[in-house]
């Protein structure tokens, strides 16, 4: 992939023609409005009740996420998570990203019987005056990261850690794992961008416009980008463009996800272009192929893996241990 590099105007530029990008890319989407547009600026109560209060009130007839759960695959799919063009009508909105909110959900998940007590809970703590509200941004939560249930990714990587920066990047990869659009935003249309770059308001509408294969509320905009600035990918300024921001995952996030997706029963064998495909590690915020393998060779030196191999056409891993193994053990890298 070819990378957009920086340079010294205010505004960075792309250092590649348009041609070296396919013309629908948003590389070369990116490429054409820095151009375009490298000179212009832009104008710019907490309610106390108990856990059994709140859970007596909500009546029977309130739908709920756990009737509709789905099983979840043993192994994740090995291509990527390429969007869903939705239609013209559908509905084109992006609800608010609770992330702090869902770092507490995950720590007091652990002494909860199910779903349906955390639900309850939320909708206790949750600072909104509304029920209906806090009701609503419980099940939002649940449904972003809690998807593989109250004992998933999320509760056993803070049981095995207690880090809080290693529980940020797992959360941040359920959510955009979660929330297609979100994901797309991230995976495709931010990736081709190098980290300090500016962002143009234009590139998202261009991609929302592209997502939804048609027009977009304003609202849907600013909720894309004021999300992105939540999970710490961009930094907003006032009449200025967006910032893109270095992440900065830790490295053990990206172990732990590997054996989560491709070895969660028990070790296995995988192609690199396989574990690559999937979008998991750009959602934790790494921007080049080389970046992965960078680790992959420091986790095989330090005994986090089985191995790391490279022969003729071959790469691959082998990892050493299953998911379960990897989390009583506690490996860092």
């Amino acid at each position: 992939m070819i990378q957009l590099k920086a340079s010294t105007s205010t505004h960075l530029r792309a250092a590649v023609p348009d041609e070296a990008f396919p013309s629908h890319s948003f590389g070369a989407i990116y490429a054409r409005i820095v151009r375009t547009e490298s000179n212009h600026k832009y104008p710019n109560r907490s309610v106390s009740r108990s856990i059994n209060d709140v859970a007596k009130s909500l009546t029977r007839n309130e739908a709920t996420l756990f009737s509709e759960q789905q099983p979840v695959d043993e192994i994740a799919p090995t291509t990527p998570a390429m969007p869903i063009l939705r239609g013209a009508g559908a509905k084109k909105t992006i609800s608010d990203l609770h992330l702090p909110e869902a770092v507490i959900a995950v720590k007091e998940s652990i002494n909860c019987r199910d779903l349906k007590e955390l639900q309850s809970l939320l909708v206790c703590r949750l600072g909104q005056n509304s029920q209906e509200t806090r009701l609503r941004y419980a099940r939002f939560i649940i449904r972003w990261f809690f998807a593989d249930g109250l004992d998933g990714i999320a509760q056993k990587t803070w049981i095995a850690y207690q880090d809080d920066r290693i529980l940020t990047d797992i959360l941040r990869y359920q959510y955009l794992a979660h929330e297609n659009v979100m994901g797309a935003c991230v995976a495709e249309c931010l990736f081709p961008i190098e980290i300090g770059m500016k962002v143009p308001a234009s590139l998202f509408d261009r991609f929302l416009s592209s997502h939804y294969a048609g027009e977009h509320t304003r609202k849907t905009s600013q909720r894309l980008k004021s999300n992105l600035m939540r999970l710490g990918i961009l930094a907003r300024h006032a009449r200025e463009d967006d910032e893109l921001l270095d992440l900065n995952p830790c490295k053990t996030s990206i172990l732990l996800l590997t054996h989560n997706l491709f070895a969660r029963n028990e070790p296995r064998t995988i192609e690199l272009r396989n574990l690559l495909a999937n979008p998991f590690w750009m959602y934790l915020g790494i921007k080049h192929e080389d970046q992965v393998r960078a680790i992959f060779r420091e986790a095989d030196a330090a005994g986090c893996i089985g191995k790391y191999v490279v022969a003729d056409q071959l790469e691959q891993i082998t990892t050493c241990f299953s998911l379960g193994t990897f989390l009583d053990k506690k490996v860092r890298l």
